[in-house]
């Protein structure tokens, strides 16, 4: 399949043998389908006489023409921008090193944004990148209750991280910093070995919170009938987002029950940028970060400034392997979010950075959009729920809580 982009800034010949339609060929070249009208020209006179043409529209699905004019299929970007510059197909450069783990595109210091460096990344590189982000955002560490803080321990990449840059940040005494990892999600628990290593190697114990003690701290009655319930009640939504929620109620109450008023999660960039422009495509402020106060607990997100590609490259095996034991997301708009947040820095690299700087002062607007609600017995947004979604979330409460 062979294309002809043509841009005000010159024209560029795209073309790969394993795409079969006009749509396939684009999106290989990071093209976007809404950018260009894609035509092929017909002369109505056989002399070719300008003036004597018409352009044919060739709908994605189109297949490989003859090649060559007049059969060629060209593809018009319909503004002036820079097209060619945006997906790369002018300027980059690269940074290789010895013993790389991952990569990542970073603005050039000279020219910036514009001229990407695909940066390659030793397994040091990126746990540094990690502790000076963490360093950042200790350095704004409230302090109104102390330094305790309770650290969501999953065994995966972005728990990993977190807890070495907490442990070797100078910020906390060994015993200010408790690592809870919390059993009853399959594709989570299998990660506890990987868990435990980590802490022994910082010289801490790992708090596991069994399924039995899960379902109490929780507030639900079993662990199992709360998964069998939540796929009733949301058939359309991951094992997921109950985790997430369970997981915000257990470290919740385990840090409230011990007087540790701080829970550390290793939520990180794409986490932050997904879960903002979700929120602000429904016309809602975005939540607030790196600090997010739910009740008598603050939430703090250490590594919300960390790719998780490069927070995965600290810890390269046990994030592979974190990788294979995940059970498949079939939730459509937990993907799309996802998917943008990683588009975002292709596009132009650091952009997701200064989105979710820009993005986490509107959040500024409302330090406390997460309420207690009577009605419910649960912390919830302010704003954003529709009637039917109460309802429904009514029902599962009714079914599984004590």
């Amino acid at each position: 399949m062979r294309v002809r982009l043509q841009t005000n800034h010159g024209e560029f010949v795209l073309e790969h043998d394993s795409a079969p339609t006009v749509g396939a060929l684009l999106r290989l070249h990071g093209i976007p389908l809404s950018s260009v009208w894609t035509y092929q020209v017909q002369h109505t006179d056989p002399a070719g006489e300008p003036g004597h043409r018409r352009a044919v529209f060739v709908p994605a699905t189109g297949s490989a023409p003859d090649p060559g004019p007049p059969g060629e299929i060209l593809a018009r970007v319909s503004r002036n921008i820079d097209l060619p510059g945006l997906v790369g197909a002018a300027s980059t450069a690269a940074r290789p090193v010895p013993e790389a783990v991952t990569e990542w595109a970073f603005p050039s210091a000279e020219v910036g944004a514009f001229r990407r460096v695909h940066a390659q990344m030793t397994a040091g590189e990126c746990l540094d990148f990690v502790r000076r982000s963490v360093l950042d955002v200790l350095g704004r560490w409230p302090a109104d209750k102390g330094r305790r803080v309770v650290v969501g321990t999953s065994g995966g990449g972005d728990s990993n991280v977190l807890v070495s840059a907490l442990m070797e940040s100078g910020f906390f005494e060994p015993e200010q910093v408790v690592p809870v990892m919390m059993l009853g999600i399959p594709d989570w628990d299998t990660q506890l070995g990987n868990a435990q290593e980590l802490c022994r190697a910082h010289g801490i114990e790992l708090n596991v919170v069994t399924e039995s003690e899960t379902a109490r701290l929780s507030g639900t009655k079993d662990l199992q009938a709360t998964k069998e319930i939540f796929t009733e009640c949301f058939p359309d939504a991951d094992l997921e987002f109950l985790g997430t929620w369970l997981l915000r109620r257990v470290l919740s109450r385990y840090a409230a029950e011990r007087g540790i008023g701080y829970v550390a999660i290793g939520a990180n960039r794409e986490d932050l940028v997904g879960e903002h422009l979700a929120r602000v495509s429904r016309g809602l402020l975005p939540l607030p970060a790196p600090f997010r106060r739910i009740g008598d607990v603050t939430f703090c997100y250490p590594i919300w400034k960390v790719p998780k590609k490069i927070g995965d490259g600290a810890y390269p095996a046990f994030s592979l392997e974190n990788y294979e034991n995940r059970n498949p997301s079939f939730s459509p708009g937990r993907s799309v979010f996802y998917y943008l947040a990683y588009w975002i820095p292709e596009l132009l690299p650091g952009m997701d950075n200064t989105l979710l700087d820009g993005l986490s002062k509107l959040a500024d607007k409302d330090a406390e959009p997460i309420v207690w609600d009577e009605d419910l017995s649960e912390f919830i947004c302010r704003e954003g729920s529709t009637a039917e979604q109460r309802s429904r979330w009514q029902d599962f409460l009714n079914r599984v809580e004590r």
